[in-house]
């Protein structure tokens, strides 16, 4: 079982969430509809928290997480389901490649004791913080060079 806080569900899991069901709307080139966006961002946080309470093994809960988060996508956000996968997929691998800079950071250049850091949740959510600002960063430059391709067709993504 993965421990994890409120403050950690707050801080973390609902701003990965939005940014990733952002994600799946530009990589799937859809409109976002603030209501099915809004109703799949906090659907999917609370879902991937609850998965992260499982008692299973680490790594499991992100197959899980992958697996519920194409169904919201497909029934809810009613992006076609070979989108999602790929979407999940470059999103989850995206955010993996700004974590695993951010533990590099903090591991071999600034020789912060990673096992300690993990161990205290407000330490951990300080820590990991520039991963998921450098995710922020990415997901806008996305946007950014996938609005600017579609100025002609639409003057705003969102409904």
């Amino acid at each position: 079982m993965i421990q994890l806080t409120l403050l950690e569900f707050f801080l973390r899991t609902i701003p990965e969430s939005i940014l990733l069901i952002f994600f799946t709307y530009l990589f799937s080139g859809k409109k976002i509809n603030k209501k099915y966006y809004f109703v799949s961002t906090i659907i999917f946080a609370i879902i991937a928290y609850l998965v992260r309470k499982l008692p299973i093994y680490f790594g499991v809960h992100t197959i899980i997480s992958i697996l519920i988060y194409i169904i919201v996508n497909v029934l809810i956000n009613k992006i076609p389901i070979d989108e999602s996968i790929s979407s999940i997929l470059s999103g989850i691998i995206l955010l993996s490649v700004c974590e695993w800079i951010n533990l590099f950071v903090l591991n071999d250049c600034l020789k912060i004791n990673i096992q300690v850091m993990m161990n205290h949740p407000m330490m951990k959510i300080l820590y990991m913080m520039p991963s998921l600002i450098l995710f922020i960063c990415l997901v806008w430059l996305l946007y950014l060079f996938v609005f600017k391709n579609k100025r002609e067709d639409s003057k705003n993504v969102f409904n």
